[in-house]
Parts: C-alpha cells; structure tokens; sequence
C-alpha cells in the first residue's frame, strides 16, 4: 500500500516531536511520501515559523527588526538540526536570510520558505529525497491548476521515497505562489492524486474529528467516519479540521483520507470517504459547528416568482462590489441572502444596503448585521424523523432566537441563524439535544 502522510506544524514543532513522526513514518514502509508544514509553536508563548517569515518580509527594510525576527527563526531551525549533524544549516539560513532581505523576492516566496527549510530537513533526517513541491504544483489565475500539475508531476521518479514542502508550488510565471493558510493540506491531497497513492494521512496534533468544538463543548465525542461532502460542509462552516479545499485534487480520484493524532498515533482517528460505510442512527450526525459575523440581507417583492431576470439583477450588484454570497434562501416574494463580513472591502454594509435600494425595485430591503450561522452537518438529515422537531424544541428551552432555517438540498446539513452572541450557546444546546440525549 502507497501511503501519503501529511504532518501538521505542532507535530513538527520540536526535534522531539520530528523524531515522534520518523518513528510513524517508518512503522509502515509505504508511508514513502512525506508532506510537512512549517514548524508551529512549540508552546503557547511560541510564535509559527510562518508569521515570523511574515514580519521579516513585513520588516525588511528596517535591519534591526528583521534580524531580531531572523534571529527567532534560526533558532528554531538550528534547534531542529540538532537531529542531523551533516545538515548545512547554517549556510541554508544564510540563503534564506539574503534572500529575504536583500533580492526582489514575493511575499508568498518568503512565507514558503518554512515548508521548503523544514522538508529539506526532514528528508536528511529520513534518508528521503527531497521534492520541491515547486517542480510540479501548478497555479493559474491564482487557483490549483490539477492539469498543469498532473502534466508537470510526469518528469517525477514514482518509485522514489520523498519528503515535499507544503504550501506552495508555481504561478503560470513561474513565480512562488502559496495557498491560503493551513495549504499543506491540499499539497497532501495533490500528491495523493499525483502519485495515485491508496491512502492519505494527514497527521495532527488531534484524535481526529470531534462532533463539536471541544473548546465550546468540553469532552465532544468523536466522529469515525465523514463523508467528502460532509467534510466540506464542516471546513467552510468553521470547524477546524481540514483546509476547505483539500477535497478539491481528490474529487474526481477519490482516495480515503485518515486523519490521526501524532502523539497518540494508537487512536482510531477518523475516516474521510468519498461515501461512508458507517450509517447507524447514532452516527448520523457528524458535526455541528458554526462561524460568527455574518450580514443577513432580505429582499421582499410581490410576484417575485414572476419576475424573469430578477435574481440575475440582485446578484450582480453583488458581483460589481466583489462580495461573495455564502448561503442563500429563496420563496415565492423573498430572497435572503447571508455575506461574511469580510467580504464587505469595497464598501460597508450600511453602504451596500442602501446602493441595492437604489438599484433594485423592489417593496422591502431589510439589513440584519452580527449574524451566527450554526450547521448540523450529517448523513441524509432531511430523511430523518424528528431532527428539525428536536432542534427547535432545543433552541426554545434554551431561550435562543432563530432568525433563520435552511436546509440543503444535498440533504447533509441544516442551517441556522441566530444572533453572533448566542451561537456557542445554540451549539451546545443543539449536542446535548442531538447527541448526549439521542
């Protein structure tokens, strides 16, 4: 079995924690495909090696605060180094410090030089090759471009043993370019497809998947199996289990996803399928999460069913102000749509409001601002007796406010709306309904 393995920044924090993965890695010979992030912190008064490489490109030109932050980043390195005696880090540093300070070097060059210092590392200490993910991770237009990369992956020895950088690969000018925060693991599912492998790994400092937050819901139970389309619901609605756009390399090529805690390599985990072969009523429900700061705008018009063209109308002033419609709603004389706030960069909210008004004819626009939506993500809810029923008699008993339901029509989750101060409220409620009493 070919085995891609993706390890997270805390699991390679230290040479402590480094040398905890080389024993894992080597506990399985088809573990032969080695992703790694850059290394995170190594306690809480740590900062990430990446937010350090920010500062320093942030601060280059000011010497002082550049070495001081330099300085940081050697230390951890040389600490990590200690593991290999023949590795050059002191001269890699230096390439990395000129580099920085002194060429033309993007920033998204400068933020992938943890993965690429971390890797070459790692590969020295395996006896590995290294792989720089730039010879065949492909971006156009800014996205992952999987046929630029797929093609580019074909000059690649299969048959080889690699350590590869996370994060980054190349522009169509052949630039550094990285992935959004948390982007090694899409490089872990790039190199899953790349090298057809039978199983990905991604390895964290956690025993996989809870059903809630164990921040908001103290000893959350676990979840064994989650579906792609599941996983997807739950990254973008805020649960911090995956980079939303992992599943993106693997959808057409599905290969199983393992998620497993690294310093407790003995537990389950959680499964990630394409389908999930476990389906009991007490699994139905894989997660129930949210995210706050959402703006909730609803538009009335009478007819609005009649109204050729109407949706069109709305949506694209939504598109000339570059603001992204995460979730919408829909009857017969309303539309309501819910936007991050974050999307709100070319004008403000109250702004936005008030332009549609201009625009768009209609008999009522309302604007509701501090919005939390909540998700209760799982396996065919709408065939389910009684969940909606157990969910509003929750919130009632619970004395919380719904502004709004939705349920999707992909049938694996239900959405909520309720005020931003109430939404860890709603979650617990909802986990002591759904999970603890079922």
């Amino acid at each position: 079995m070919l085995i891609t393995c993706k390890f997270g920044g805390t699991s390679l924090a230290t040479r402590e924690n480094i040398a905890r993965c080389a024993q894992i890695i080597k506990a399985d010979a088809g573990r032969r495909l080695v992703v790694v992030s850059a290394p995170g912190k190594k306690d809480k008064n740590a900062e990430k090696i990446t937010d350090l490489l920010l500062k320093c490109y942030q601060n280059r030109f000011d010497s002082a605060a550049f070495d001081g932050l330099f300085a940081k980043i050697k230390a951890t390195f040389t600490e990590i180094s200690a593991l290999v005696e023949s590795f050059p880090i002191e001269e890699e540093l230096e390439t990395v410090y000129r580099q920085i300070k002194f060429s033309e070097a993007n920033e998204d060059f400068v933020l992938s030089r943890g993965e690429y210092l971390n890797a070459k590392l790692i590969a020295a200490y395996l006896g590995y090759e290294f792989l720089d993910a730039s010879r065949f991770v492909r971006f156009s237009g800014g996205e992952l471009d999987m046929t630029a990369t797929l093609k580019a992956a074909t000059a690649i020895e299969k048959e080889k043993s690699y350590v590869i950088p996370g994060f980054y690969g190349l522009d169509e000018k052949g630039h550094i370019k990285t992935f959004s925060r948390g982007g090694s693991d899409i490089t872990g599912s790039i190199v899953a497809r790349v090298f057809e492998a039978d199983l990905y790994e991604n390895w964290t400092d956690v025993d996989g998947i809870r059903v809630c937050d164990p921040k908001v819901v103290k000893g959350s139970r676990g979840v064994s199996q989650v579906s792609f389309r599941e996983l997807r619901e739950m990254s973008y609605m805020g649960a911090s289990v995956l980079h939303a756009e992992t599943l993106l390399p693997l959808y057409d090529h599905p290969i199983p996803i393992h998620l497993k805690n690294s310093f407790a390599p003995e537990e389950k985990g959680t499964e990630i399928l394409k389908k999930r072969t476990e389906v009991s009523d007490k699994q139905v429900i894989a997660c129930i999460t949210g995210k706050n700061d959402y703006t909730c705008i609803q538009i009335s018009k009478a007819m609005l069913d009649k109204q050729l063209g109407f949706v069109k109308k709305v949506t694209s002033v939504f598109e000339e102000y570059g603001i992204n419609i995460s979730h919408t709603h829909s009857g017969l004389d309303n539309l309501c749509f819910f936007v991050e706030n974050s999307e709100y960069t070319k004008i403000s909210f109250k702004a936005f409001l008030k332009e549609l008004k201009t625009r768009v004819d209609v008999d009522k626009i309302l604007g509701d601002e501090e919005i939390g939506l909540l998700a209760v993500i799982g396996h065919n809810l709408s065939g389910k007796v009684g969940i909606l029923a157990k969910i509003f008699a929750a919130l009632k008993e619970s004395n919380i406010n719904v502004k709004t339901v939705y349920q999707s029509i992909s049938e694996c989750n239900i959405i909520i709306g309720v005020e931003n101060s109430q939404l860890k409220d709603c979650i617990r409620s909802l986990y002591g309904a759904l999970i603890e009493n079922s």
